[in-house]
């Protein structure tokens, strides 16, 4: 064998063991290394840049980036080509990815519950004392991107192994120092140098918390140079500046500091590159990800335009393909896993994970399928996010998944703001939260309260535990006190205003369908009180004593939404018998069923049909066993103005998005219409109800991070209309 063909084949298998030396540059040609600055959505025109030096056969030799940059930069270092990064980034949902949100259909059943009947983003933690979350986004979207890149490449010495040598740059809070990545987990460096502040929350490790790297060197010229590139071409991406009569908010200033800051340690490092190209951009936002392909075209032709600038860069085609060939040398693929384990929790709650996510091992990674089961994960509401990577004992290549909890809790506190104007002389105001306490007592076991004051006082509290960490079933015992107003109005006439206080206890024993629904059979009892504070007509008998019934209750939802859905069913069913009612004469049934749904037949358009039912069985339930009008069900009528003892409700609508909201604000505004007829039955006191009520409603809806806004007006038959304002909830 000659001396040649030795070197080759030993250069080839220490490439493949990742040993092998810096990718050769051309003969006479200078180390390219390739700086791709950091800038949100505008970072997707790197994209562009990187498809016309590999159509010019234009060799990267080092890259270094900092924050979209790095992202762009580092699924480039990993061996994929221009248009496997394009496929990337754009296949990417980044609205979802940016709002942070765990996506509804993805919750258990009980946070489901949790962001119905709380319909706000906001989330808090009493850990140490009333604490918001350190970012406005878990990151959790991204780190599955993040992960994805990085899964073969777990066990890197030193970033120089890549089929691209690569570094990228963080700001560490700790040190007050800019921080360079070129060795550690990859997927660690990628996350910490795009964790921008405030938005997404920090990257703890060790003793250091990283964020966003454009904060100190937003386009790292001088580390290319450190790493050995001999020519260094610069990606600056243009914005438009701001003009001096510009109206500011207290955000805009903290913005355009942060911008200033930035532009100037930009300007500090871009004199030293040999070459800068310019993407003019300012016709873009950072936050304009849904304008990706624009993004990349408008890279494309700026390296176009510096087309004579990058000739003298570019390499023949033999040399090309020997550059392609010793770059997909050194590409790695990831090992079948074969074992799992979760780490970061306590081993009573990692156990179970582990059970959960046990068929990873044994067979390739499903990245796909892994991401869905980990989002799945987060909806369990405990941890912030996971990340995860190859790990190896015992001589066996495992599957680690580490699991990052919440910091600032126990406990979780969702605050509740309601404001009902079907009145607007009288608006009902309602502020609360709900304070859960997340595997309380071990894993799936929750305390959850509710604290409510206002026009409604409510205190409610429920322990739910299953059976067996991953069992279905459970028990949840419960208490239940609450005190609310209860007007009554005959159209825009107040009548008189009613008092309703109820003091009762409770055990369910139920089963939990996965995500999907839960069915509870229980008893319930206690005392009940109703009677007039306000008004000289009375409507309703005044009662006072003990209460107790038998219920049964099966939930069911697919929607897509707790808010607004443009997707799938729900469906509600309770039934009680009542033994001992304050009111009655003697046992009653009372049952209810809501049924929804929503189809969505474009993508800004939904139509939903909706129908309710309730009866008494024509037994005399006491007390008027429903209460429709105002509100959202038969919106043009007055408050409880229909007293009923059995009903019948439809409700045909529309809603048109309007527009997205950017995600720190909330998610979208929304145009609805909605027609509503039915029926309701005399009671054997009150007056008697019309006879076919109906009414058409139309309101915009603007979906906020506080819960849902809602201003419109309703006409009904008989003479009823009205306009109307609330915020709470919407169906």
């Amino acid at each position: 064998m000659s001396y040649r063909l030795l070197a080759a084949v030993l250069i080839l298998v220490m490439s493949r063991l990742g040993f092998a030396e810096d990718p050769p540059a051309a003969a006479n040609r200078p180390r390219l290394g390739l700086v791709l600055e950091g800038g949100g959505a505008l970072g997707l025109a790197h994209i562009g840049i990187i498809e016309y030096l590999e159509e010019h056969h234009i060799p990267v030799n080092y890259i270094a980036g900092t924050s979209m940059g790095g992202l762009v930069g580092g699924a480039y270092a990993t061996g994929l080509d221009a248009k496997e990064v394009r496929e990337l980034v754009t296949g990417i949902d980044w609205n979802q990815v940016i709002g942070g949100q765990v996506p509804f259909s993805d919750l258990s059943f009980r946070r489901k519950q949790d962001a119905h009947e709380y319909p706000s983003n906001l989330e808090l933690g009493l850990r140490n004392g009333l604490e918001w979350p350190s970012g406005f986004n878990s990151g959790q979207g991204v780190q599955m991107v993040l992960d994805r890149i990085a899964l073969p490449y777990s066990n890197l010495k030193s970033f120089d192994e890549l089929p691209i040598p690569f570094a990228c740059v963080a700001t560490d809070l700790v040190a007050q120092e800019a921080h360079v990545f070129r060795d550690g987990p990859l997927s660690l460096a990628l996350r910490s140098t795009m964790s921008l502040p405030g938005f997404f929350s920090p990257v703890r490790s060790g003793d250091h918390i990283y964020v966003d790297g454009g904060l100190l060197d937003n386009i790292p010229i001088g580390l290319t140079k450190e790493m050995g590139a001999d020519y260094v071409l610069g990606i600056h991406l243009e914005t438009a500046s701001l003009k001096p009569d510009a109206s500011l908010s207290a955000l805009g200033v903290l913005t355009q500091s942060i911008a200033a800051m930035i532009a100037a340690n930009e300007k500090r490092s871009m004199g030293d590159a040999d070459l800068i190209v310019r993407v003019p951009l300012q016709k873009f936002t950072a936050m304009n990800y849904d304008k990706a392909n624009d993004l990349i075209r408008a890279g494309y032709a700026a390296a176009e335009a510096n087309a004579a600038k990058l000739a003298p860069l570019s390499v023949d085609d033999e040399t090309w393909r020997s550059y392609l060939r010793e770059r997909e040398a050194r590409r790695r693929k990831a090992v079948t896993p074969q074992f799992v384990e979760v780490t970061g929790v306590p081993a009573e709650i990692a156990q179970p994970l582990t059970e959960q996510m046990s068929d990873h091992a044994g067979q390739p990674v499903d990245t796909a399928k892994l991401d869905r089961d980990i989002m799945l994960l987060n909806g369990t509401g405990p941890f912030s996010s996971f990340d995860y990577s190859m790990v190896e004992k015992g001589g066996q290549p495992g599957l680690n998944l580490e699991a990052h909890p919440k910091l600032y809790q126990p406990p979780i506190v969702r605050p509740l703001i309601l404001i009902n104007g079907a009145d607007y002389n009288n608006v009902l105001f309602t502020m609360g939260a709900r304070i859960t306490f997340l595997d309380f007592g071990g894993y799936r076991r929750e305390l959850r309260n509710d604290l409510v004051v206002g026009s409604q006082y409510e205190l409610r509290s429920e322990y739910y535990r299953p059976f067996q960490p991953t069992s279905g079933w459970f028990v949840a015992p419960r208490i239940d006190l609450t005190s609310f107003q209860y007007p009554v109005y005959d159209g825009d006439t107040f009548l008189t205003l009613y008092r309703e206080r109820w003091a009762r206890g409770g055990l369910d024993l139920g089963y939990s369908f996965g995500r999907v629904a839960e069915w509870r059979l229980g008893y319930e009892g206690g005392y009940l009180s109703l009677k007039s504070e306000i008004g000289s007509i009375s409507e309703l008998p005044k009662v006072a004593g003990t209460t107790g019934d038998v219920r049964m209750q099966f939930q069911y939802t697919t929607l897509d939404d707790p808010v607004i859905p443009h997707a799938g069913e729900n469906v509600t069913f309770s039934t009680k018998y009542f033994h001992v009612n304050p009111g009655a004469p003697e046992g009653f049934p009372v049952s209810e069923l809501k049924l929804q749904n929503f189809f969505q037949f474009t993508r800004r358009s939904t139509a939903f049909l909706n129908a309710d039912g309730g009866s008494s069985y024509g037994f005399n339930a006491g007390i008027p066993a429903f209460q429709l009008g105002g509100g959202t069900r038969f919106v043009a009528y007055g408050t409880n103005e229909l007293q009923t003892n059995q009903y019948v409700l439809g409700q045909v609508g529309y809603i048109r998005k309007l527009r997205n909201l950017p995600p720190v604000l909330g998610s979208t505004i929304d145009l609805l219409g909605v027609l509503e007829v039915g029926q309701t039955y005399q009671l054997p006191f009150g007056p008697k109800p019309p006879h076919v009520p109906g009414d058409v409603v139309g309101a915009f809806v603007v979906n906020t991070i506080f819960g849902p806004v809602e201003v419109g007006g309703a006409v009904g038959n008989y003479g009823h209309g009205k306009f109307f304002f609330q915020v709470g909830r919407i169906f």
